[in-house]
């Protein structure tokens, strides 16, 4: 298969009951589908669960736009944008049902799992800029809606729409979320940036958000870690040149995948009965938000399904009727274009993978980390309510 044809949603593997498709991956770290002609028996059904081929089979339009913020401060501290996630999957999870998403595990590799418990719906929260391995979640999947069960599945919208097919018929106990994605860059790339990490600090990492609002409140560029030392003792790393620049190189488009160049799932038609994204520019379209520098969510509802979702959890939240007009005109240019594909990245994983420090200086340009560990004070002054008392006192 033509990697810019190919989003790695392993649909096709878990469709096969033959065996007869095998991943392979090419020396980026992206796996692609191999087919074992002797095993296959051309039933087609690899084809027909292909969401590259057959997504617009997937999509709805959309119902209702909305800015929305959860009421609840901790959950919103936890969470990339305004929480709307967290309030879906708890509301699944007291409805006994089980909740699908892209969790680190214990060597810092992503992968799609199910949360039933609140403490395990921790794993899944944020943003994570790396391809996520689906494993067999959608056969675990099948099995749960078959037995009655609720389930909520979040993902990119090329995973949904695979989810969706390889179904082969709608579920009303299944409930979906797709995000506005920019991209996914491999795992093999990201282990490079971590474990050059590693290496410098003489550390090893064990927790790693892309979107820390402790750092600078609702951002897109806070990368934070956890790591531990030989003894035990474990360590927060509010900036790190290696986690600066993975996230610069992700933001450029420089180490995506092929076929999100040529994404069919940037439109306004979307594959998720919600689609969650972050509420940039906010204050332009709707000035009058509270809270705004701790995260607002961009909520698109695609179904009427989306839509009872939404009044059960409505009340639990700020939230404000936008438009899709609005959604078009913030920066969320994955709503109606893919990301373009820069001349580096003809380049990037090789550079990257025979030098990660160069290829990791060269994002850098001699910057400086001043700016985030004094927005990181700022901020902890702020939420600390003596110290900001204190503060505020003494600089009258």
């Amino acid at each position: 298969m033509k990697e810019n044809m190919c989003s790695e949603c392993n649909a096709c593997i878990q469709i096969c009951t033959h065996q007869a498709i095998q991943l392979k991956v090419n020396q980026e770290g992206f796996a692609y589908p191999e087919i074992d002609s002797e095993k296959c028996i051309n039933c087609n059904l690899c084809n027909k669960v292909c969401p590259m081929q057959n997504g617009d089979k997937t999509k709805s339009v959309n119902i209702k736009t909305l800015a929305v913020q959860t009421l609840d401060n901790k959950t919103l501290q936890k969470s990339s944008s305004g929480g709307v996630f967290s309030l879906i999957a708890l509301y699944v999870l007291d409805q006994g049902g089980i909740v699908y998403g892209a969790a680190w595990d214990s060597n810092m590799q992503l992968h799609h799992i199910g949360a039933e418990t609140e403490k395990d719906l921790e794993k899944l929260r944020g943003s994570k800029y790396v391809h996520s391995d689906i494993g067999n979640s959608f056969r675990e999947i099948k099995e749960h809606l078959k037995q009655g069960r609720i389930v909520y599945f979040t993902g990119t919208p090329c995973q949904v729409s695979a989810l969706k097919l390889f179904l082969r018929k709608p579920y009303d106990n299944l409930i979906t979320s797709d995000l506005i994605c920019h991209g996914t860059p491999s795992q093999k790339l990201f282990n490079a940036f971590l474990e050059n990490m590693e290496k410098e600090l003489e550390e090893k990492i064990i927790d790693y958000k892309f979107r820390d609002k402790k750092i600078a409140g609702w951002s897109c560029s806070s990368s934070s870690a956890l790591s531990v030392k030989k003894g035990g003792k474990r360590k927060y790393h509010i900036y790190d040149k290696n986690m600066r620049a993975y996230y610069l190189a992700f933001i450029k488009g420089d180490i995506t995948r092929e076929d999100c160049y040529q994404c069919p799932f940037t439109t306004v038609e979307r594959t998720g009965d919600i689609t969650l994204a972050d509420f940039w520019d906010i204050h332009k379209y709707h000035p009058t938000f509270p809270n705004l520098p701790d995260g607002v969510s961009l909520i698109l509802i695609n179904s009427n399904k989306g839509n009872n979702i939404w009044e059960q959890v409505k009340s639990k939240t700020h939230y404000q009727l936008s438009s899709l007009n609005i959604a078009v005109q913030t920066c969320n240019k994955n709503l109606y274009t893919p990301t373009t594909r820069p001349p580096e990245r003809d380049t990037s994983y090789r550079n990257a993978f025979e030098d990660i420090v160069k290829f990791r200086d060269g994002y850098l340009n001699n910057e400086n980390p001043r700016k985030i560990y004094l927005s990181y004070y700022k901020r902890k002054i702020r939420n600390n309510t003596l110290i900001a008392w204190i503060w505020k006192r003494t600089n009258h």
